[in-house]
């Protein structure tokens, strides 16, 4: 779940960098007036916060493959180890300092507010303050003096107030200034602004957006108040005065008069007159959009944001689990049999876990007979998360209610709503392979129909329309297999038997345990005299009588792997059973080659 957040926040970040560096250029080319600037700025920081609401996010296939190891010793001398540790990962360590940057932002944004209430505690009221200037603006918010202070404060939406220094209290650009901030509710940005960057410290391109967003709109206050008095140069002076009197103490989330990185930029912006129609200030805003609009569909294709995979367990079903302590989980099909028996019910399951957090084995406490198959497949593919403190053993529970209508006979319908059990794909490249997964919108464990098959027939067919889909029931009635191939290949139809053997991946000690004929490896003379050793490890499948079916080389030196596949695939072990039935097994084998010291 970890890895996942962060990735989405990686990806997320990289969006957020392409939308403002676009802006950033924008901004530049067109040398828009300090108003649509704003405009445009903020119209980018609403799209950077809607992104993650705005755009699809993908949502990969469920995964339930559980790989686990058996491993085998050879010519090893034993040896003990100490049990193991908890320590945090990269990742827990990674999402640790981001969270706890978010902690301290709001923290400082906290002692912000608390400072500005004892600064107002301690100023004095002085009605008679501003009110040509009030009248004049159309606001009246309380003014307040304050000792304490080097520079004016405005702040307060319902109730605003403006703290000004007691030096400054006869000032009219001041006054002006202050006032202006009230009746635009600049405050109230601010706070929006100021929990932006709190929840997104760690992003620079956040902080330098929001410093100009912030910065142009003084520069439409600056603009305002020197229309109002016509007169730049007093308006200049006070600015050079409260810079001169050092009035940058950050009171965030209040906005102050003067903040001293922003000083030459306010007065070159001063300075220099920027005048636009309002035709072309329409049309850039326009073109700003349209082109934000863009970045934001390329960037959220490029980088897309990944959901959580989904399950979707088949209609009646309830499985109780803690989600968040799981990996990943397959999903519960409610068998066809009991369903048209009319059989429904709870199962409790006891599951083990091994030290990964995988399940290695499963064993029924309770529930009809006739749904524990079902809920053991499924349980024996689960995966916890590790680190999430789990037990060794836990107990599920699976309700299984009979979903509304009665279930139709596979004898009277083909392709009956029912469980897909399997999904297989014929021969085909790589790039169609891909277009036919995006388009396939199933999985292991949903409820299809004959209606489901004609329709993923359809959007086959705009791939390529040699391309189709088939469904054959399997032998017991619970289920389908679902294929899909080309016209000249392998496609199965309602009429044609199920061949599908279940296959179940095994713990390591479990499986060792069942070991009953064991050839242990001879040390290749080569391998000896080139002084070689190492790990040489297979997947294996054990068929239902215990013999390897089949080996599947993943590692390991070549001059150790053929002694290694000779020995193991003479292996034999106690058939695997699942609720009395031998099933195959999945495993991985491990054989070590230490030379003696």
């Amino acid at each position: 779940m970890i890895a996942l957040i962060l990735h989405n926040l990686l990806a997320y970040s990289e969006q957020i960098a392409i939308l403002i560096a676009i802006a950033a250029l924008l901004s530049a080319i067109l040398k828009l007036t300090a108003s649509a600037r704003l405009h445009g700025l903020q119209l980018l920081l609403a799209a950077c916060v809607a992104l993650p609401f705005l755009q699809p996010w993908r949502i990969p296939a469920a995964k339930s493959a559980v790989t686990v190891t058996t491993t085998v010793l050879s010519n090893l001398t034993p040896s003990t180890t100490a049990p193991d540790q908890w320590q945090p990962s990269m990742l827990q360590v990674i999402a640790a300092v981001l969270a706890a940057g978010i902690l301290v932002r709001l923290t400082l944004l906290g002692l912000g507010m608390v400072r500005l209430r004892r600064y107002i505690d301690r100023a004095r009221l002085i009605p008679s303050a501003f009110r040509i200037e009030k009248e004049r603006i159309g606001v009246w918010p309380d003014i307040l003096a304050s000792d304490e202070l080097r520079g004016p404060v405005t702040f307060g939406l319902f109730r605003p107030a403006i703290l000004i220094p007691s030096r400054w209290i006869t000032s009219e650009t001041v006054a002006y200034h202050e006032l202006i901030h009230v009746q635009r509710r600049d405050w109230a940005f601010t706070v929006v602004e100021e929990f932006i960057r709190a929840l997104l410290w760690f992003h620079p391109g956040v902080w330098w957006l929001i410093g100009q967003i912030q910065l142009a709109r003084e520069e439409v206050v600056d603009r305002k108040v020197v229309q109002l008095m016509q007169s730049r140069e007093r308006y200049l002076d006070t600015l050079l005065a409260i810079a001169e009197a050092k009035a940058g103490l950050d009171l965030a989330p209040a906005p102050l008069f003067l903040k001293k990185r922003h000083l030459r930029q306010r007065v070159a912006a001063l300075l220099k007159e920027v005048n636009m129609s309002r035709v072309r200030i329409r049309s850039s805003l326009a073109g700003f959009a349209a082109v934000l609009a863009v970045a934001s569909w390329m960037a959220t294709r490029s980088f897309p944001l990944e959901a959580a995979p989904q399950v979707r367990d088949a209609p009646g079903v309830t499985v109780h689990v803690d989600e968040s302590k799981l990996l990943h989980r397959a999903a519960v099909r409610y068998p066809v049999a009991a369903m048209q028996k009319g059989i429904q019910g709870t199962v409790v399951v006891e599951a083990t876990l091994d030290q990964n957090g995988e399940v290695t084995d499963a064993q029924v406490l309770s529930g009809p007979q006739e749904l524990r198959n079902a809920a053991l497949e499924s349980i024996l593919k689960w995966h916890y998360d590790k680190d999430s403190g789990i037990p060794a053993k836990v107990q599920i529970a699976i309700d299984f209610a009979l979903p509304a209508g009665e279930p139709k006979s596979p004898a009277s319908t083909p392709f009956a709503s029912t469980a897909i059990t399997r999904i297989e794909m014929g021969p085909m490249s790589e790039a169609l392979r891909n277009k036919v997964a995006a388009q396939l919108q199933l999985q292991i464990g949903d409820q299809i129909s004959s209606s489901d098959i004609a329709n993923l027939n359809t959007r086959l067919s705009a791939i390529d329309e040699h391309l189709r889909a088939g469904a054959k029931p399997s032998r017991d009635g619970n289920g389908v297999m679902l294929a899909i191939g080309l016209s000249d290949g392998p496609v199965y139809t309602s009429a044609e038997p199920a061949v599908s053997p279940i296959r179940i991946r095994v713990g390591g000690n479990v499986q060792a345990v069942n070991l009953i004929n064991k050839v242990t490896p001879t040390y290749p003379p080569d391998a000896k005299q080139a002084r070689v050793q190492g790990t040489v490890r297979f997947t294996a499948t054990i068929g239902k009588d215990g013999h390897i079916l089949n080996l599947d080389l993943v590692s390991g030196h070549p001059l150790l792997v053929p002694a290694a596949q000779e020995a193991v695939q003479q292996w034999v072990y106690k058939p695997t059973l699942l609720n009395g039935n031998p099933v195959e097994v999945i495993t991985q084998i491990d054989v070590n080659f230490t030379l003696s010291q």
